[in-house]
C-alpha cells in the first residue's frame, strides 16, 4: 500500500497543532489561577468601589513590618460563591488585604474538616472560636483579635416584622481596625463601668470601641479598682448616683496627679434617678446635665413623626470632625428622649468647654416640673423655643515642659444616641461622629475613617451553580472543543 506522504504530513501537523493548542489552553488556565491567587485580576466596576479597599487601608497595610494572619473559619468556596452579596463583598475585601501586603496571610479553614486548626490560637484568646469566626493574629507579638463574620455588617431591625437584615458593609473598617489593634504596641485601654443601668447600649459602645482599635475591659467600680494603665473611662447612664468615695476615685483618675492625659465618656438617660454626686463632679468640668426632655417643634428635624422627643441634630464642623468625611458635615444625628446639656462657661481657670451637638433654634426643654404640671392639670406648658445642647466636652489642662496636656470628659445627654439601631444606619451619622470624637480625645492620630458601603445597587453575582458551570466550560469544555475541531479536520483531510 502506498503511503500518501502529503496527507500524513497534513495530519501530523494538525495533530501537533491540536496538542499544542490544548496544552496552551490548559497552561493558560493554570497561569491565570496562580496569578489570581497572588495578584488582583478582578476589575471592580461598581461606582463606589464596593469590592475594593480604600487607598488609606492600602497605604497602612503596605507599611506593616509584622506578620499578620487572618483566618476565617469557613471554607473558601462557601464564602466565595454565596448568593448573599454582602458575604461575597466581605470575601473580596478579605482577599484584597493579602494581595496588597506581603505581611498578611489570609486563610479559610473548614472547621468540619479540620476542627483542630484553631487550637494554636486558644492559648492567646480566652473566648470561644466557632464557625464563621475571623481571627486576626499578629504572629510576631502574639496579639489577637477574634471577630464574627456578622461583625462585618451593619444591620437594622424591621419592627413591623421583627426581622433583622443587613443594610451595609463595614468589612474594611472592622478588619483594618483589627489589624491596627494587633500591630499597635501600645493600644488605648478603655474601662467600662458595670453598674446598674436601664440602658441597652453598653454592648454596642464596647463593640464600637473594640472595632476601632481600643482594648476594653469591664469592671465593677464598687468592688474593683480602676486600672492605673487605663486611658479612658466609660460610664453609661447609671441608674443611681455614685457614692462620694467612687466619685473621688474617678476624680483622682482624671486628675492623674496633675499629669492629666485621660478621658471619660459619660452618657445620661431620662430613666436615671437623681445623681447629685455625679452632677457636682461634671460641673467642675463646666457641664451640667439637666432634668427633663429635649424636644423639637420643627417636623423636618424629627426622626419620628410620632414623637417631638425623637430629635435630629446636625453635625457642624469643629475640632472633633476631622475623622469623618467632609461630605458628612451637616448630616443628621438622631437622639431619642435626650436630656439637656448645659454649658456653664466657655473658659474658667484651666477648664474649657466645647459644644458638639445642639438642636435647631426650634428646639425646647420640657422640664420635669412642666411634665408633672401637665399630667396633673392638663394645661399645656409655656415652652420657649431655643437651641438646646445635647453633647459637649469639658477639658482640664496643664503644661508639662511647655506642652499642653489634657484630660477630657465627653458628656452625652442621651444614651440612645449610641443605640446599635442608629449607629449602624448609613442615613444617621451617630456612629461615625462618636468614633471621630473619641479618636480626637484619645489622640489616635493613626486612625482611619472608612465609611460603610451600601451594596443595594444592582451588581452581577455568580451563584455556586454558575461558578461550577463556568469552571467546567473554561477548564474542560474549551479544550475538548479545540480537540474535537482538530480531530475533525484531521479525519476530513485523511479521507480526501
Amino acid at each position: 500500500m502506498k503511503i500518501n506522504t502529503k496527507k500524513l504530513k497534513y495530519g501530523a501537523a494538525a495533530t501537533v497543532i491540536t496538542v499544542v493548542v490544548i496544552a496552551l489552553v490548559i497552561l493558560l488556565n493554570v497561569i491565570i489561577t496562580v496569578l489570581s491567587d497572588r495578584y488582583n485580576m478582578s476589575i471592580d466596576l461598581t461606582p463606589g468601589g464596593n469590592f475594593e479597599i480604600s487607598d488609606e487601608t492600602k497605604d497602612y497595610i503596605a507599611s506593616l513590618n509584622e506578620n499578620v494572619e487572618i483566618c476565617t473559619t469557613v471554607d473558601e468556596l462557601t464564602f466565595q460563591t454565596t448568593e448573599n452579596v454582602y458575604y461575597h463583598q466581605a470575601y473580596e475585601v478579605l482577599k484584597k488585604y493579602e494581595l496588597n501586603s506581603d505581611k498578611i496571610d489570609v486563610n479559610f479553614v473548614d472547621m468540619t474538616v479540620d476542627p483542630t486548626y484553631v487550637e494554636k490560637y486558644k492559648q492567646y484568646y480566652d473566648g470561644s472560636i466557632n464557625d464563621y469566626s475571623i481571627i486576626v493574629f499578629n504572629a510576631d507579638s502574639n496579639r489577637i483579635r477574634v471577630l464574627s463574620v456578622n461583625d462585618l455588617f451593619n444591620t437594622e431591625i424591621n419592627y413591623y416584622t421583627m426581622s433583622q437584615s443587613i443594610v451595609s458593609s463595614k468589612a474594611e473598617q472592622v478588619l483594618t481596625s483589627a489589624l491596627m489593634y494587633v500591630t499597635d504596641p501600645d493600644p488605648k485601654k478603655a474601662v467600662y463601668f458595670d453598674v446598674v443601668t436601664q440602658s441597652m447600649n453598653g454592648d454596642n459602645i464596647i463593640e464600637m470601641l473594640e472595632n476601632n482599635g481600643y482594648e476594653v475591659v469591664t469592671i465593677d467600680p464598687n468592688t474593683e479598682e480602676i486600672p492605673e494603665d487605663a486611658d479612658m473611662l466609660i460610664i453609661n447612664a447609671p441608674l443611681n448616683d455614685f457614692s462620694e468615695d467612687l466619685v473621688d476615685r474617678i476624680y483622682n483618675f482624671m486628675e492623674n496627679d496633675g499629669q492629666y492625659g485621660r478621658n471619660m465618656i459619660y452618657t445620661a438617660s431620662y430613666a436615671q434617678n437623681n445623681t447629685p454626686n455625679i452632677d457636682s463632679f461634671l460641673e467642675e468640668w463646666g457641664i451640667k446635665v439637666g432634668y427633663g426632655l429635649v424636644g423639637e417643634n420643627n417636623m423636618q428635624n424629627l426622626a419620628s413623626e410620632t414623637s417631638v422627643y425623637a430629635i435630629m441634630t446636625y453635625i457642624e464642623e469643629n475640632d472633633y470632625t476631622g475623622g469623618i468625611p467632609e461630605e458628612v458635615i451637616g448630616n443628621p444625628v438622631a437622639a431619642f428622649n435626650a436630656r439637656p446639656v448645659e454649658i456653664l462657661y466657655d473658659f474658667a481657670g484651666n477648664v474649657t468647654t466645647d459644644l458638639l451637638l445642639a438642636t435647631s433654634e426650634t428646639g425646647f426643654i420640657m422640664t420635669n416640673e412642666m411634665i408633672q404640671e401637665y399630667q396633673e392639670t392638663g394645661n399645656e406648658p409655656d415652652i420657649a423655643e431655643q437651641s438646646v445642647p445635647i453633647m459637649a466636652v469639658g477639658t482640664k489642662y496643664t503644661f508639662i515642659d511647655s506642652e499642653q496636656v489634657r484630660s477630657n470628659i465627653l458628656v452625652i445627654g442621651c444614651d440612645d444616641i449610641l443605640n446599635s439601631g442608629l449607629t449602624s444606619q448609613t442615613y444617621y451619622n451617630n456612629g461615625d461622629y462618636f468614633v471621630s470624637i473619641i479618636n480626637k480625645l484619645s489622640g489616635k492620630e493613626d486612625s482611619l475613617n472608612i465609611v460603610a458601603k451600601d451594596l443595594t445597587s444592582e451588581t452581577y453575582e455568580s451563584n455556586a451553580t454558575q461558578v461550577t458551570v463556568l469552571r467546567i466550560v473554561f477548564m474542560f469544555g474549551l479544550p475538548l472543543l479545540v480537540a474535537a475541531c482538530g480531530i475533525t479536520v484531521w479525519l476530513r483531510r485523511r479521507h480526501k
